[in-house]
This record gives C-alpha cells, sequence and structure tokens, in this order.
C-alpha cells in the first residue's frame, strides 16, 4: 500500500486527528525488518510529483483529495477529499 498525503498549515491539525499515518514507531513494526521495494518506492514519489502538479495547476484536478492510498494488490487508487 501506497499513501501521498498533502494538507495547508490551516488543515493540519484535522488531518493528523484522522489518524492516517502512526505518529510513533512501533519496535514491532514488520515493515522496519524488511527490504524497501524500489519500484514502490518509486511509484510512491511519482504520485507524490503528481499531487505536487495538481496543486500547482499543472495536471487537471477533477475531485480535489488529500490523501491517496495505491492499494497494490488490486491496483486501485482511492482518495479523501474533504476535511470535516
Amino acid at each position: 500500500m501506497l499513501r501521498t498525503t498533502y494538507y495547508s498549515a490551516e488543515q493540519g491539525q484535522r488531518v493528523r486527528e484522522k489518524g492516517l499515518a502512526e505518529m510513533v514507531d512501533n519496535p514491532e513494526n514488520l515493515y522496519r525488518t524488511n527490504i524497501q521495494i524500489s519500484e514502490l518506492n518509486a511509484l510512491n514519489a511519482a504520485l507524490a510529483v503528481i499531487r505536487f502538479k495538481q496543486l500547482r495547476g499543472f495536471y487537471f484536478e477533477e475531485i480535489p483529495s488529500y490523501d491517496l492510498l495505491f492499494e497494490i494488490g488490486d491496483l486501485k487508487i482511492v482518495g479523501e477529499s474533504e476535511l470535516q
């Protein structure tokens, strides 16, 4: 699973309260003991660049999203678009 999240300074607290990512490292975290996979790191970086370019108006954004989640198992991207 890959995640790309952007939020403004004004929205920071609300996004943090959603708990999208852990704020502390769990010593039993499986990710800490596995190698990082280069193609997934590259894809995550590409998603972040695309998101940045959307924010700057280079790419069209039909539904503005602050959080994108890419599921590797089914190759789907899900986005959250509203902060409440």
